[in-house]
Protein backbone atom coordinates (compact mmCIF):
# COMPACT_ATOMS: atom_id res chain seq x y z
CA UNK A 1 0.00 0.00 0.00
CA UNK A 2 1.70 3.26 -1.09
CA UNK A 3 1.39 6.14 1.38
CA UNK A 4 1.83 9.10 -1.06
CA UNK A 5 -0.29 10.57 -3.77
CA UNK A 6 1.14 10.58 -7.38
CA UNK A 7 0.29 13.94 -9.88
CA UNK A 8 1.15 13.66 -13.18
CA UNK A 9 0.93 16.95 -14.16
CA UNK A 10 0.17 20.23 -12.38
CA UNK A 11 -3.40 20.59 -12.70
CA UNK A 12 -3.37 17.47 -10.75
CA UNK A 13 -1.52 18.44 -7.97
CA UNK A 14 -3.33 21.09 -7.57
CA UNK A 15 -6.58 18.78 -7.65
CA UNK A 16 -4.18 16.81 -4.87
CA UNK A 17 -3.49 20.10 -2.90
CA UNK A 18 -6.88 21.49 -2.93
CA UNK A 19 -5.84 24.24 -4.62
CA UNK A 20 -7.76 26.03 -8.00
CA UNK A 21 -7.00 24.85 -10.87
CA UNK A 22 -5.92 28.83 -11.46
CA UNK A 23 -2.79 28.32 -9.44
CA UNK A 24 -1.55 25.59 -11.95
CA UNK A 25 0.41 28.62 -13.58
CA UNK A 26 2.43 29.48 -10.59
CA UNK A 27 2.72 25.43 -9.15
CA UNK A 28 4.17 24.89 -12.38
CA UNK A 29 6.74 27.88 -11.93
CA UNK A 30 7.65 26.71 -8.44
CA UNK A 31 8.46 23.23 -9.14
CA UNK A 32 10.35 24.28 -12.34
CA UNK A 33 12.65 26.27 -9.99
CA UNK A 34 13.04 23.72 -7.21
CA UNK A 35 13.87 20.90 -9.88
CA UNK A 36 16.73 23.57 -11.49
CA UNK A 37 18.06 24.08 -8.00
CA UNK A 38 17.75 20.21 -7.24
CA UNK A 39 19.60 20.24 -10.10
CA UNK A 40 22.30 22.21 -9.48
CA UNK A 41 23.15 20.55 -6.21
CA UNK A 42 23.16 17.19 -7.52
CA UNK A 43 25.64 18.09 -10.48
CA UNK A 44 27.97 20.27 -8.70
CA UNK A 45 27.60 17.33 -5.93
CA UNK A 46 27.22 19.81 -2.87
CA UNK A 47 26.37 18.68 0.57
CA UNK A 48 23.20 20.19 1.71
CA UNK A 49 25.06 22.66 4.26
CA UNK A 50 27.68 23.47 1.09
CA UNK A 51 24.58 24.44 -1.22
CA UNK A 52 23.12 26.42 1.94
CA UNK A 53 25.89 28.50 2.15
CA UNK A 54 26.15 29.19 -1.86
CA UNK A 55 22.76 30.35 -2.02
CA UNK A 56 22.67 32.21 1.27
CA UNK A 57 19.99 30.00 3.13
CA UNK A 58 19.56 27.72 5.90
CA UNK A 59 20.11 23.97 5.91
CA UNK A 60 16.26 23.06 6.48
CA UNK A 61 15.87 25.59 3.23
CA UNK A 62 18.08 23.16 1.09
CA UNK A 63 16.43 20.01 2.71
CA UNK A 64 12.89 20.96 1.98
CA UNK A 65 13.42 21.90 -1.57
CA UNK A 66 16.02 18.84 -2.42
CA UNK A 67 12.54 16.71 -0.40
CA UNK A 68 10.16 18.66 -3.05
CA UNK A 69 8.37 20.80 0.05
CA UNK A 70 7.70 24.39 -1.35
CA UNK A 71 5.40 25.33 1.06
CA UNK A 72 7.04 27.40 3.18
CA UNK A 73 9.00 28.98 0.77
CA UNK A 74 8.46 31.61 -1.25
CA UNK A 75 8.63 32.44 -4.95
CA UNK A 76 10.89 34.95 -4.44
CA UNK A 77 13.46 33.10 -2.11
CA UNK A 78 13.79 30.17 -4.74
CA UNK A 79 14.59 32.46 -6.98
CA UNK A 80 17.28 34.08 -4.93
CA UNK A 81 18.54 30.76 -4.33
CA UNK A 82 18.71 29.86 -7.98
CA UNK A 83 20.47 33.16 -8.81
CA UNK A 84 22.85 32.16 -5.71
CA UNK A 85 23.59 29.20 -6.93
CA UNK A 86 24.56 30.32 -10.65
CA UNK A 87 21.59 29.74 -12.56
CA UNK A 88 19.54 32.51 -14.62
CA UNK A 89 15.81 32.84 -14.45
CA UNK A 90 14.34 34.28 -17.16
CA UNK A 91 10.20 34.69 -17.26
CA UNK A 92 8.33 34.02 -20.52
CA UNK A 93 4.98 35.24 -21.19
CA UNK A 94 3.17 34.33 -24.18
Amino acid sequence: MKNYVEARNTKELCKVLGLPQTQAPKVEMRVDLAIAIKGVIVKKKYTHAEAAKKADVGRTVITAIMNGDLRRISTDRLIDIAHNLGLTVHLRVA
